[in-house]
């Protein structure tokens, strides 16, 4: 903790303190995406604010660029997208109308500050391509109604007003590669023969007809690489091939059909030989190398959790990887030899790692080269490091030394507001052992010196669900408490402050990791909150987690809530017998599948003394049929099949709304109206299963205009104040009671004393 910084003070409430974190992160301008120049000079920063997407851009040789603070405009709408032609001056990106209209591709003269629109898009764009040679133009678009994914919201596509009534319809919603033909540079500003006035590009569908496209590697000509399915929707996604797609005629011929799931495609300049990333669900794979001539498939040994691929600029036979690696973030550099033979390719050499995330528009490690590959730009943030636009040597004794060409956001800077609370905040790694013998990794997160959480003082703690007496919910062993979690350590056994009660947060995925980033913004954004507010607070990379591994990853695979969920279990008890988290006073809170383990966690064990489930899967049957991810998620993980007697039982088995075990949780489900990944019918039935048994507190909250994510800063700080408050109504100790009869009464406001747990003013103070 930096000794500049101060503890709050003595009379602030722990939910004062959430609000003001959740409200500075809502308040945050960031950067999340960068673009360096062929020329490697400047960089195309895309950041997003409390008032939209912008583009900015920075000398990769200059001071820090201090981020905006004010929308561009409403004449010009948000901007995002950028990608360079190989004059390094000229820049395409996507432009979106302050009100109705269809997305622009725009081309911005970065030297005179002149944008031109170069057509209208008939679709929302989701990447964009652009050919080695500058000539040509691809765009990856989603049709007006198509269905996304947890990452991107689960909402659909929206161009204009939702449509009244909603219609649904089969083959359509589809994602289209649209092509064209960028005026040459200094051409006239005429426009070309069918474009529209004053828009001097085409753009036609030359994708694959009755096929959708989920990501695709381009360099010019009539040769695509792309991920497709004949399914639309994102269920599609989970069933998706490799294919070569040949632009001229639209003809898709299959490459590869993965055991998973595939991501990251990359192509070699002569367009021989492709690269992609094989995993599971949110991909942080391994990388294969793939013959275009021979039609043949090697697998990269030794390389791991790969989210970024592609093919060295100045040495085709070499792959340069980012990825996972723990909670931080790896480069690699990949020999490819002998990838068009049947022989395996060399292995992976690191050349960069950090416990720090290093990351693109996709949320995911990734890297900008230049054209020479001898400079490399991303966005960097680490704990108490906010995110900023980077840039880096890939060679010479600077190699990986990254340099800011992007300020960090003013407020964070200056530690105002909440963000003065993050400053408090620190992050450590954890490991553990599951009790098979698996390891298992996270991250612990506290505030030193801040006071922990209680409740109001009384004369005894009357918590109706679990008190902490003899015969109590938190004394009582049974299977689901480890002994060891039961043991009572002295206060702060084996570390530096008194133990505190514990949070545990759990991301979806499951194949999505908590990393080691500035403000971790799964769960609704609670972790460094509740960290400031005093909680002890652990996020765990339970199996199933990206970052250690495909075979980690996939080892929930077919055991889905088992052994996931004891190294969940598993981790409470370490840090309860370290001395770290109080016994008995744990709360467990999810979003998605981080969610549904919540909520299996409260439905079949008695461990935590509440639980907060987000956005979860709750009955796995129904999910199968109202999801859009239904029909493929639950395949890909071996839940279970709607389309079988067996495999319909194994889905309800393994439902929360179904499972039995515990009884004494107090549940708080929070939703979105509009989630299409886990539609709001999931929070419904999880809430009437546990509302009907009447054995404890649950309450469900449904937030309009919501999907898988919240948005709504005003919705975003609603729930987050519902959680704590949850957390401090049943899991939270109570402040010992004042001693009346003390002879020698202290001034008012003044601390009772370290270790006494007694509460002054008007907020709580210490811990019991």
């Amino acid at each position: 903790m930096p000794p500049s910084t101060p503890a709050p003070g003595p009379a602030e409430a722990p939910s004062a303190v959430v609000r003001r974190v959740r409200t500075a992160m809502t308040e945050l301008t960031v950067p999340f995406d960068s673009r360096i120049s062929p020329d490697g000079h400047r960089v195309a920063v895309s950041v997003l604010g409390p008032y939209g997407t912008d583009v900015l851009i920075a000398p990769a040789d200059g001071p820090a660029l201090p981020l905006p603070t004010a929308p561009p405009g409403p004449a010009t709408g948000s901007r995002h997208t950028p990608r360079w032609l190989p004059d390094s001056r000229t820049l395409l990106l996507v432009t979106e109308p302050a009100g109705p209209g269809l997305p622009l591709l725009t081309a911005w003269d970065t030297l005179t500050g002149v944008r031109r629109e170069l057509a209208a898009v008939p679709g929302a764009v989701e990447d964009l391509h652009v050919s080695d040679d500058g000539a040509e133009v691809l765009l990856l678009t989603a049709d007006d109604g198509a269905e996304r994914d947890g990452m991107n919201l689960g909402l659909p596509v929206r161009l204009g007003p939702a449509p009244a009534p909603a219609s649904y319809r089969p083959d359509t919603g589809w994602r289209r590669l649209l092509h064209g033909l960028l005026p040459p540079a200094g051409a006239p500003t005429g426009d070309a023969p069918s474009a529209a006035p004053g828009r001097p590009v085409v753009l036609r569908d030359r994708g694959p007809v009755g096929l959708t496209v989920w990501n695709a590697a381009w360099r010019g000509g009539p040769t695509v690489v792309a991920t497709v399915s004949e399914d639309p929707l994102p269920a599609g996604y989970y069933h998706a091939r490799l294919v070569r797609i040949d632009l001229t005629d639209g003809r898709a011929v299959t490459l590869h059909e993965p055991r998973g799931q595939l991501a990251a495609p990359a192509l070699s300049r002569d367009g021989h030989r492709a690269a992609v990333a094989e995993g599971i669900s949110i991909v942080a794979g391994r990388p294969l190398l793939v013959s275009l001539t021979e039609k043949t498939v090697t697998p990269v040994p030794g390389a791991e959790d790969v989210t970024w691929i592609q093919f060295h600029p100045r040495d085709t036979d070499r792959l340069l990887t980012a990825g996972r690696s723990g909670t931080g973030t790896r480069v690699a550099d990949v020999r490819a030899d002998g990838a068009s033979r049947s022989g395996p390719a060399h292995g992976a050499a690191v050349l960069h790692e950090e416990q720090a995330v290093l990351s693109g528009a996709g949320a995911q490690p990734a890297l900008s080269l230049s054209a020479d590959g001898l400079t490399a730009a991303t966005v960097r943030e680490a704990p108490g490091v906010p995110p900023q636009a980077v840039v880096a040597p890939t060679t010479g004794p600077q190699a990986w030394n990254w340099r800011p060409v992007t300020a960090p956001d003013r407020a964070a800077a200056h530690q105002d507001g909440g963000h003065e609370d993050l400053a408090r905040v620190r992050t450590r790694q954890t490991t553990w052992t599951a009790p098979d013998g698996t390891p298992v990794h996270g991250l612990v997160l506290d505030a030193p010196g801040t006071p922990a959480p209680v409740r109001p003082a009384a004369g005894t703690d009357t918590d109706p669900v679990a008190g902490t007496g003899p015969g109590s919910a938190a004394e009582v062993p049974g299977p689901d408490r480890p002994a060891d979690a039961r043991a009572t350590p002295a206060a702060g056994a084996g570390t530096a402050g008194p133990a505190r009660p514990l949070a545990v947060l759990l991301h979806g995925g499951p194949s999505w990791q908590w990393s080691a980033g500035y403000a971790p913004a799964d769960v609704l954004g609670l972790a460094p909150a509740l960290a400031a507010a005093g909680w002890l607070v652990l996020l765990p990379n339970p199996r199933g987690s990206s970052g250690y591994g495909l075979d980690h990853a996939r080892a929930v695979v077919g055991a889905c809530g088992d052994g996931d969920l004891d190294d969940v279990l598993s981790g409470v008890a370490h840090l309860t017998r370290r001395g770290e988290a109080l016994p008995g006073r744990a709360a467990v809170l999810g979003h998605s599948y981080g969610g549904f383990l919540a909520a299996l966690a409260a439905a079949r064990t008695d461990a935590f003394r509440a639980a907060v489930v987000v956005s979860a899967p709750t009955d796995w049957l129904s999910f199968a049929h109202t999801s859009v991810i239904g029909g493929g998620y639950e395949r890909t993980y071996a839940i279970g099949d709607a389309r079988t007697p067996e495999g319909r039982a194994a889905l309800t088995g393994r439902s929360p709304v179904f499972a039995d075990g515990g009884s004494r949780t107090p549940v708080l489900v929070l939703h979105g109206e509009h989630d299409r990944v886990t539609p709001p019918g999931q929070a419904h039935e999880l809430y009437r299963a546990l509302s009907g048994r009447a054995t404890a507190p649950v309450e469900l909250h449904v937030y309009p205009d919501e999907g898988h994510e919240f948005t709504g800063p005003s919705h975003l700080l609603d729930a987050a104040a519902r959680a704590e408050d949850w957390l401090a109504r049943y899991v939270a100790p109570q402040a010992a009671p004042r001693d009346r009869t003390a002879h020698h009464p202290r001034p008012q406001g003044q601390d009772a004393g370290p270790g006494t747990g007694v509460a002054t003013g008007t907020g709580p103070k210490g811990a019991p």
